[in-house]
């Protein structure tokens, strides 16, 4: 996405003349509150004062203060055209009075003379009421820009405003050294050169200007020859003050020294030009401007496929495997972004970027498919995406500042990670698993990095699996994160903020002989299979601030999400027995003796957690004490490792024929059978 912005007051948009024959403009505007929408003016003929509103940001940028308006108070319009109305009058006349040309204004007095210069004054409304910061429309992008290289650079930035297609010649400088190099006016290079080398080390020292406008402004205002930066005594790297050279410089005294030298040169400068342009020190302080409501709306569907073709013993692989992993990821995203600058009210010609930031809903999907055949073993990791480049462009959408287009805000979506393909044994896999998951967050980005905030709960993932062929287990582990990205002027600043998802898909085939239980005690089966699948998932909320593709301060990393087992299938044809107890007892017990049963998992179980096992039993037996089950009248729960022989003992009371029930439900890893694997009985007639 891009966005273009627009500066105020360097190129004048007069407002539209009425034709010749038209009735001349009644009234001129006197003052702008731009956070209101609230205009006021005054009747050039009685200098009656009165208010309208406007409620269009693009319109209110426009207006100017002694900009030509029409009004009718009998029906409470006023027009910028003469033509068609715009906007309703909150206060004023009550009756229309008469319509006549206004009469000449006359220039102003000339500003007294300072160090030889004379400028001219600076109204009090331009200290008080900054332009309006608004956005063009959105325009699709399908080719990344190309990576910055120089320090400066001069483009032609457009966008729509107002129903017109507006351009401007914009300079992007980059650091001390592009303000040197730039071809502007002596006086707007010398406060230039000044205002980079007092911009905190955390802030961007990076300028946007309007070359036309620096012209124009310079022209009018001139600078005293002795305003201008000094060198320091001292200089460490080619331009200590230039973030292109000495970003990686550590903070020492020897900067600070150096960065106050800047600062009480400003401030001695602000005091000349106050007095030279007839203005106050306000008109030289940095004031934010802010732009909220940038709508940030996409749908993506990227996909990446890597070959898992290797043989022979490369690092973790001792045997061959080859076949495809496969990783989707639908990505939506649906927020608000904020975009903040910095602006002074006596150099209108220039900002800089301060912030990002935004607040809405990502929604990633993560498609995983697997088509694996492997003998040995095999254990490796390959990049996301395979190839090119992990940035995917979406939008440009232009910024405006008071009509005028002065840069863009690129939307992107960023994706880097990387699969982790295993497999054990004779492995021939095909499985599909699938989630998705919408998380709303806020985050903030500046010069020091980024914060981030959930918003709301992270919804559950939706699962689903397909037909699933294994021999062997075959563990495909994506790590990925998936992001939002903001760059405004070509990667002065940029935010890049998204989840973190950790998810885990293993598919597990197993089959073996025949099971015999010895001293003629019944038993579950006598031949196991197992074919399973499930599905671990965490997640966190990262974000970065960079500048020009260099991440500052550390990331932003918050755990939305654990990890923890999410989902569980039996994908076998008729249930895998491999999840059904063995469970070896007695044939025949004696009234009022205990007898021992001996439970566990078959060979083929392809988990080592402990199991959770659900024990019942018919008759008024008593069950001996054991600290791995809870016992309740008639059963219980008991837990235990699924490869060795869990003993539990009853005592029945009654003779008869008698029966016990096991069930594995679940493990200590969350897993819940599903479906419920059928329940072992075992009959023991009681003497």
């Amino acid at each position: 996405m891009k966005i273009t912005i627009l500066l105020a007051g360097g190129v004048a948009l007069a407002a539209a003349r009425p034709a010749a024959a038209q009735t001349p403009a009644c009234c001129a505007i006197t003052a702008i509150e731009a956070r209101t929408g609230v205009v006021s003016a005054k009747v050039s003929a009685t200098n009656q004062v009165f208010q309208f509103r406007v409620t269009d940001a693009r319109t209110l940028g426009l207006l100017r203060v002694g900009s030509a308006v029409y009004a009718n108070f009998s029906t409470k319009q006023v027009s910028l055209d003469g033509r068609s109305p715009c906007c309703a009058i909150t206060a004023g006349p009550s009756a229309a009075p008469v319509t006549r040309a206004p009469a000449p204004i006359a220039p102003p007095p000339p500003a007294p003379a300072a160090a030889g210069v004379a400028g001219a004054a600076i109204p009090v409304n331009l200290v008080n009421t900054l332009p309006v910061l608004s956005y063009g429309p959105p325009q699709p992008r399908t080719a990344l820009r190309d990576r910055v290289t120089s320090r400066l650079e001069t483009k032609a930035v457009s966008s729509v405003v107002a129903g017109r297609n507006v351009s401007a010649s914009v300079m992007h400088l980059r650091g001390l050294k592009a303000v040197e190099q730039a071809e502007l006016p002596d006086g707007a290079k010398r406060l230039l050169e000044m205002l980079v080398r007092r911009t905190p080390k955390d802030q961007s020292d990076n300028y946007i200007v309007n070359v036309q406008q620096a012209r124009d402004w310079i022209a009018a205002h001139p600078v005293p020859a002795g305003v201008k930066p000094t060198e320091p005594h001292e200089k460490k790297c080619g331009n200590w003050y230039d973030s292109w050279d000495c970003a990686t410089e550590a903070v020492s005294d020897e900067w600070q020294r150096t960065f106050d030298h800047a600062v009480n040169e400003w401030n001695d400068a602000t005091k000349t030009l106050s007095e030279v342009w007839q203005t106050t020190a306000a008109c030289f302080t940095e004031r934010t401007l802010s732009l909220s409501q940038i709508p940030v709306q996409f749908a993506i569907t990227p996909s990446f496929s890597v070959n898992l073709s290797q043989s022979g013993a490369r690092g973790s692989a001792t045997g061959t495997v080859s076949g495809s992993a496969g990783l989707g990821i639908p990505m939506q995203a649906n927020f608000t972004a904020q975009l903040e600058v910095f602006y002074i009210p006596c150099l209108p010609f220039a900002i800089r970027p301060k912030a990002l930031s935004g607040d809405g809903v990502i929604t990633v999907s993560e498609e995983l498919t697997a088509s694996v055949t492997a003998s040995g073993s095999f254990d490796k990791s390959f990049t996301i995406p395979p190839t090119g480049g992990p940035v995917i462009p979406i939008q440009v959408i232009p910024i405006v500042i008071g009509g005028v287009p002065v840069s863009e805000l690129d939307v992107s979506a960023y994706i880097e990670g990387n699969i982790r393909v295993r497999a054990e044994g004779k492995a021939d896999a095909q499985f599909k698993l699938t989630n998705s998951n919408p998380t709303r967050f806020n985050f903030f980005c500046n010069g020091h990095g980024c914060s981030a905030d959930r918003r709301a709960a992270s919804a559950p993932p939706v699962t689903t699996s397909e037909s699933a062929q294994i021999q062997g287990k075959v563990t495909v582990e994506p790590a990925v994160y998936t992001a939002l990205q903001l760059d405004f002027n070509y990667e002065a600043l940029s935010a890049r903020v998204g989840p973190q998802p950790y998810l885990r898909g293993t598919a597990s085939g197993c089959a073996s002989g025949t099971a015999t239980q010895p001293g003629g005690g019944a038993a579950s089966t006598a031949e196991n299979h197992a074919l399973t699948a499930d599905l671990d998932w965490g997640i966190k909320l990262r974000a970065e601030a960079l500048s020009f593709r260099k991440v500052l301060g550390d990331p932003s990393i918050t755990s939305l999400l654990d990890p923890q087992h999410l989902w569980f299938r039996d994908i076998a044809p008729g249930g895998s027995n491999a999840l059904v107890a063995l469970v070896e007892s007695p044939a025949q017990a004696a009234v009022g003796a205990p007898v021992s049963h001996k439970i566990r998992m078959p060979s083929c179980y392809p988990y080592t957690e402990r199991v959770q096992y659900q024990v019942s039993w018919s008759g008024n037996a008593t069950p001996a004490p054991n600290p791995r089950c809870s016992w309740l009248a008639g059963g219980g729960v008991c837990k235990a490792e699924p490869a060795q022989d869990l003993v539990i003992t009853l005592t029945w009371t009654a003779a008869g024929a008698q029966t016990l029930t096991v069930a594995p439900v679940g493990d200590a890893h969350d897993r819940t059978f599903a479906p419920a694997p059928k329940p072992t009985v075992v009959s023991v007639v009681v003497q």
